[in-house]
């Protein structure tokens, strides 16, 4: 192997190959998370077998009786040895940073785990779908990696990869191309070679014009270049066949002579973590597993029609199988500008939808809930496939595409009162808390603190939210400082109740009493899951499944919507400029579609590559719109709301499916009047937690200037900021010289610059006369005379700070003071 590698290496030099590249999911495989957790687990026991022979080799070493047979001698070699592997197990799952001396190989350190997040069921299943380059890689200024290459076709969605900082990096498998969990058994792989003719590796030397034949790294034989594209050949019909003990994902790469190729060989692998896909082989019509590296040298058609007879070798059973699940959601996305489809496939997993069928069993830290979910008229074959309905994301719409007010500028949209009210996008939020009594007691110590009321005497007006036994009533609603749980503290001899903390109103759903691991001692845990209803506000965000996402900018009363001459009143209002630039057709044909499949009270299907240009999805739809007495194209008269009078252009309406966004205004409002400040600038802290305030920096500063509001920035950044009154000497123009005088009795403080006066001492030993009232004492009760020439300004508290600092490093600042009118 290693002379084969050599060989390889002067052809490469020699400029008669090519490099493989690292980067061409050829040359890739998949790192499972059961693969690394147990190289971790086979790693650490190795640790702790290393510390028990160390432990041991120094008891022998020292002269120590030494006896494996011994009981106790054991138990104290293994009592001295730190064997606690679970513990390091569950440290690498809750944080996700690799503690290993070998580095195991790999290129990074952290970032290894990431929470399944349920915020609906699209997010949590493209988690075990998902496929992460590296974090390594992410740091290179390079877009190499980033690179949607032609041999992740069928292997790695296209459409499906964040359009920010990890675009390219994070990906996911196409949804009809599974892993290879287990190696396959690759023992009657010989045999077959030597039947068809291949020459033992040890028979003879091998020559430059001979094909080598690889088993998964291991060379296994040779032969000609013409007999390897025949080897290849048969011993995939033997394994679609299912004869000859060959495995049905056995990869077999055949690669021919080429000038400045890859450097040729029949290479056959059957390991694990190797991406498989299925497709059909046309010889024998039957299934056949290829993988990404025999791929780029077989000759596959996309579809039946484009078959030719003595190329194509295979076709796919669906042009979809490139796409992944996300993806093959989004209907008729062939029609949408590519970047509108990446789009949809974030936002599909940011939907308020439905994450799982047990919520009432569920305590989730949070859980987003759309009430109002609905089956989309329009969807692609893969969504009853996979059961989606089961768990929907949206709710279908009258979408009504019209420049109707003002409230739909840019991306906003209206929404019909009526349609809120009837339950539009309703969507719940449920949150749980946890009450641990235990928190602060130590193991051993007896419990003292118990959930209930106790005999002292507590406002009647807790039992109003609480039952007797201290916990919340269900279904009661609680406000910002209500009681949501009591319990009597022993030691103290009174009863203390928990309250609730958020601002927002929430209801009691439900509460957990949960024991200990013993189940012998008195519950000190408890959970309690809030409601918090979400009705639909101005701002919150909406989105179809094109990449059209907009905020709610009104919620317009039916009277005054437009509606239209069979009585229809759109449930949401969008702009029409929302089009040209996006060019999001699918959202039009979805509208058609929808449109005709609510006439005719059926669902239509939506998967993409299904029409064509002779059989366009406008004929198709605009027929059952004319059969049911629609326009053609979709189009329908309408009538002012305001005036009852026919606006004078065909407006195109039709039913969109509708997802609520998680991006909630009740979620991410920020409102401060006063509150909490930094102790070193005096300025309002940041962070919504904290009831910090909000940041005005340079850029709005240059807006305010540029919108002839530049009074409005003393109020911003001084009087609504670190507004300080401090005192100053107009003398020497310091601010940090000056203090205040020890009061006399009978008299007030003054303010005295320290800088600017003399000490009492000096008079005296000049003979000078100085009058009593012109005398001021320290802190420190030293006596000076003059620097009485002070004022107090207002600035901004970090402007002293400043000059703080630059006095620490050497550096005065001299103010110039105006004199006092």
């Amino acid at each position: 192997m290693i002379l084969f590698m050599i060989r390889k290496l002067y052809t490469l030099v020699a400029g008669d190959c090519a490099p493989d590249n690292p980067d061409a999911t050829q040359h890739q495989e998949v790192l499972l998370g059961g693969f690394l957790y147990g190289m971790i687990i086979k790693e650490k026991i190795d640790e702790y077998l290393q510390s028990i022979q160390t432990q041991i080799t120094a008891d022998v070493t020292r002269g120590a009786r030494v006896s494996f047979f011994d009981r106790t001698y054991m138990s104290k070699v293994l009592g001295r040895v730190n064997g606690n592997i679970g513990q390091k197990l569950q440290y690498f799952l809750s944080t996700g940073n690799l503690v290993s001396q070998s580095g195991l190989d790999l290129q990074q350190v952290s970032g290894y785990t990431v929470v399944a997040e349920k915020i609906n069921f699209h997010r949590f299943i493209s988690h075990f779908r998902m496929v992460h380059r590296g974090s390594f890689f992410a740091e290179l200024k390079t877009t190499t990696v980033r690179k949607l290459l032609p041999e992740s076709w069928g292997f790695l969605c296209p459409v499906h990869t964040p359009d920010g900082s990890p675009c390219g990096l994070l990906n996911h498998l196409s949804h009809k191309c599974k892993i290879a969990t287990e190696a396959s058994d690759v023992s009657q792989v010989p045999l077959a070679l030597a039947k068809l003719g291949v020459s033992p590796a040890h028979s003879f030397a091998a020559g430059p014009d001979l094909c080598c034949v690889q088993l998964d790294g291991r060379i296994v034989g040779w032969t000609t270049h013409e007999q390897g594209k025949l080897v290849a050949d048969a011993l995939r019909v033997w394994k679609v066949e299912g004869g000859h003990g060959l495995p049905l994902d056995l990869e077999i790469g055949y690669v021919p002579p080429s000038s400045k190729g890859q450097y040729p060989g029949l290479y056959i692998f059957g390991g694990h973590s190797r991406m498989m896909r299925p497709t059909k082989y046309l010889p024998l019509g039957k299934e056949d597993i290829v993988g990404p590296f025999e791929q780029v040298y077989m000759d596959i058609a996309v579809t039946p029609q484009e078959i030719e007879k003595g190329v194509h070798t295979h076709v796919e059973w669906a042009p979809t199988n490139i796409l992944s699940i996300l993806a093959n959601l989004t209907p008729f996305s062939d029609f949408n500008q590519s970047p509108r489809n990446m789009y949809q496939c974030q936002m599909g997993k940011q939907t308020m939808g439905t994450p799982g069928v047990a919520l009432a069993h569920r305590s989730d830290n949070k859980l987003y809930r759309l009430q109002s979910g609905q089956t989309p008229i329009v969807k692609a074959n893969l969504y009853d496939e996979y059961g989606m309905d089961n768990f929907p994301n949206g709710t279908n719409a009258v979408v009504a595409v019209i420049s109707y007010t003002g409230y739909d500028m840019d991306d906003a949209m209206i929404i019909n009162k009526s349609a809120d009210e009837r339950g539009f996008g309703y969507g719940t939020v449920y949150k749980v808390e946890k009450v641990d009594l235990a928190m602060d007691r130590r193991r051993g110590d007896p419990i003292t603190q118990h959930f209930g009321f106790g005999p002292d005497e507590w406002p009647e007006s807790w039992k109003e939210k609480l039952d007797d036994d201290g916990l919340p009533l269900i279904g009661v609603k609680v406000e910002e400082g209500d009681p949501i749980v009591a319990y009597y503290d022993e030691t103290l001899g009174r009863t203390k109740v928990k309250t609730y903390h958020s601002s927002e109103a929430a209801y009691i759903e439900e509460v957990k009493l949960l024991g200990d691991d013993t189940a012998d001692q008195e519950a000190q845990n408890l959970t309690i899951k809030f409601r918090v209803t979400r009705q639909p506000l101005i701002g919150d965000k909406f989105s179809s499944r094109h990449g059209q996402k907009g905020v709610c900018s009104r919620k317009w009363p039916t009277v005054d919507m437009p509606f239209s001459e069979s009585g229809i009143q759109p449930d949401v209002i969008i702009n029409p400029h929302a089009f040209p630039s996006r060019m999001t057709i699918g959202m039009f044909v979805e509208s058609l579609a929808g449109k005709a499949g609510a006439l005719h009270g059926m669902a239509h299907d939506a998967t993409p590559w299904t029409f064509s240009e002779s059989d366009t999805p406008a004929d198709y739809f605009g027929e059952q719109l004319k059969i049911a007495g629609y326009n053609y194209h979709g189009n329908e008269p309408m009538y002012s709301g305001a005036t009852g009078e026919e606006l004078r252009v065909d407006i195109y309406i039709g039913v969109v499916y509708y997802q609520r966004l998680r991006h909630m205004v009740n979620d991410k409002f920020q409102v401060r009047s006063t509150g909490p400040v930094t102790s070193l600038t005096m300025q309002p802290v940041k962070g919504r937690k904290k009831n910090g305030g909000i940041r005005v920096g340079e850029m709005e500063r240059d807006a305010l200037i540029g919108h002839g509001t530049s009074y409005l920035l003393q109020d911003r950044l001084l009087n609504s900021s670190d507004y300080a009154q401090t005192p100053i000497c107009r003398s020497c123009g310091s601010m940090l010289n000056t203090q205040m005088s020890v009061p006399r009795i009978g008299s007030i403080a003054s303010v005295r610059c320290r800088g600017c006066s003399d000490k009492l001492e000096a008079y005296v030993k000049k003979g000078i006369y100085v009058n009593e009232a012109d005398i001021w004492v320290d802190g420190h009760g030293v006596k000076f005379v003059g620097g009485d020439d002070t004022t107090t300004i207002a600035i901004p508290f970090v402007l002293k700070y400043l000059d703080s600092e630059l006095a620490a490093m050497g550096i005065k600042m001299k103010y110039n003071i105006e004199p006092s009118l």
